[in-house]
């Protein structure tokens, strides 16, 4: 018996192209990725899936999109369940920490996806338009301004401290998935992590507390 090939309505289509494309990501890597073969997969001719996505790159894009909102979620979580603080300073500090977990985590998870978050495809489409800056950097500029608030960052070290503080955890992360077998030494690199978020708070607020 035939299976029936799927029908999809306009919008159907394109996010049922979306959903694939990110499977093929986390599962294959970004090398792998082509739009041919997640149409191929949702059922549909290369010709049906370029009349949603012009090409590769701007179906990737939206996969960098769905990352970056994946990671602001997480980054809220964690921010949100920091415990209370003996001080507003302490607590603006902690978040600014629980943050920089979140982000490994997340890294360490999805590498794939973030690759695509970070490459050609992804962070630089996203900032041709500056309405669409990633509300991960967003919520960190948040919470570096808090930081500001509470006489934690002098004034005069907040500009660029979002690059700063970005690398620290973007490179730690990389190197931890280039590493390979991040389960393994899970409580090792929680331990490591720890104390480079107290390298980077000394260099970016002049103190630790």
């Amino acid at each position: 018996m035939t299976r029936p090939k799927p029908s999809y309505h306009h919008g159907n289509l394109r996010n049922a192209l979306f959903e694939e494309a990110v499977k093929l990501v986390e599962q294959a890597g970004v090398e792998n990725f082509s739009l041919r073969e997640a149409a191929r997969l949702v059922g549909v001719s290369a010709n049906a899936a370029y009349r949603h996505f012009a090409d590769k790159s701007e179906l990737l894009a939206a996969v960098a999109e769905f990352g970056f909102g994946l990671l602001e979620r997480r980054l809220l979580a964690a921010i949100s369940a920091v415990s209370d603080q003996p001080t507003a300073a302490a607590a603006a500090i902690e978040r600014i920490r629980a943050a920089g977990r979140a982000y490994v985590d997340f890294a360490v998870e999805h590498p794939e996806l973030l690759r695509v978050m970070f490459g050609s495809s992804g962070l630089a489409t996203l900032e041709k338009d500056s309405s669409l800056q990633p509300a991960p950097f967003v919520l960190l500029s948040n919470a570096l301004d808090a930081l500001v608030r509470e006489e934690v960052l002098p004034a005069d070290r907040r500009a660029g401290a979002e690059l700063k503080a970005w690398t620290v955890v973007h490179g730690f992360a990389s190197l931890v998935i280039l590493a390979g077998g991040a389960d393994q030494r899970r409580a090792k690199r929680a331990a490591d992590l720890e104390t480079l978020l107290d390298f980077a708070m000394v260099g970016l607020c002049g103190r630790l507390d």
